[in-house]
């Protein structure tokens, strides 16, 4: 467990920021872009004074709304497939807890309180945009739990004295992919919405496998794995078969993110010294660099038209958003003026 918790707070600072980390002066910005479905919005947690709220920019007008409006973090948004919903994390009512809430299409604010949860991530929505799923550490240690976005019902997935966390719908709803390290190493596994069938899909000894991730066609996973002693890009098989190493340099690639067409994979990686944006074709071939800067880029992904990349990078000395087309031109600055 200690290693686990080591290596999330080492590695995957693009997926679950430690909460020292976002709340230092000298790193707070804007972070965790979300396209909306539409592609119309994007959904962003940004610190102003040191305080985070959820964001959300109309790319048409450039106006940005304030959705949470609370003088406690909020972090972690995540649109609902139909657009109409956004949910979010906050932290307000116990330092270094938090609270599920969501804005509905009339703005109307709903408080799902997780009592005693430590640590949490970014929600994930069921296809019909009608229940949540999320990780949390409210009965002592990470289990997954599913939710109706009316908070009328909530079920425990899972049940056991290990980690089960990063939970994923399936793009046809009839599955939840997630991570576990129940049988002694960090894997990935999938089951059904109501918890049944919970099965392995990855065996590799000594070794972590993070950032799984479905394919929006439901064929193919994507994830990062250090079972070759550093972490690279893998692609397999929904039912995990077939696995594929997409890359091979001795760094880190993390954070991969789907083509809306299943053709294509957006990541992170500092083979060049930082963090920068790559992309790859999902049989390994025509990697290319898409940034390169000294700062750290990450939290990349795709505009739901494939036609443009949204990420997160510290090059202006805090966490801004960023947008440039999927070939790396046309690279802006889009929250610019947040704080101002």
């Amino acid at each position: 467990m200690k290693r686990f918790l080591l290596l999330l707070n080492a590695l995957l600072f693009f997926n679950s920021f430690a909460l020292a980390q976002l709340t230092t002066p000298d790193s707070a910005g804007n972070i965790h872009p979300y396209w909306s479905p539409t592609g119309n919005e994007i959904a962003f947690a940004a610190a102003i004074n040191d305080n985070f709220d959820v964001y959300v920019v109309d790319l048409s007008s450039g106006e940005v709304q304030n959705m949470s409006h609370h003088p406690a973090n909020d972090y972690y948004p995540s649109w609902a497939p139909n657009g109409k919903r956004l949910a979010y994390f906050s932290e307000r009512e116990r330092q270094h807890y938090y609270d599920l809430k969501y804005k509905d299409e009339d703005q109307h604010e709903k408080d799902f309180p997780i009592n005693s949860a430590r640590d949490v991530d970014m929600p994930s929505w069921s296809p019909d945009s009608r229940n949540i799923v999320y990780h949390s550490s409210e009965d002592g240690d990470m289990d997954i739990y599913l939710r109706d976005y009316r908070g009328n019902h909530i079920r425990k997935l899972t049940n056991n004295d290990d980690t089960d966390v990063y939970p994923f719908f399936s793009p046809d709803g009839r599955h939840i992919l997630f991570l576990s390290d129940r049988d002694g190493n960090l894997e990935i596994y999938k089951m059904r919405p109501d918890g049944r069938n919970q099965t392995r899909l990855t065996y590799s000894p000594h070794s972590y496998e993070v950032d799984p991730i479905w394919s929006p066609d439901g064929g193919k996973i994507a994830f990062a794995s250090d079972r070759n002693k550093n972490f690279d890009i893998y692609v397999m098989d929904a039912d995990g078969s077939d696995t594929k190493q997409l890359t091979t340099d001795p760094h880190f690639d993390l954070g991969p993110q789907w083509s809306p067409d299943s053709k294509h994979l957006v990541f992170s990686s500092n083979r060049f010294g930082s963090f920068d944006i790559f992309t790859i074709q999902s049989d390994g071939t025509d990697l290319k660099r898409l940034t390169g800067h000294p700062g750290k880029d990450h939290y990349a992904s795709w505009s739901p038209d494939g036609d443009e990349i949204v990420f997160s990078s510290d090059r202006s000395g805090k966490s801004e958003i960023y947008l440039m087309e999927k070939d790396g031109g046309n690279l802006r600055k889009l929250t610019i003026n947040i704080h101002q």
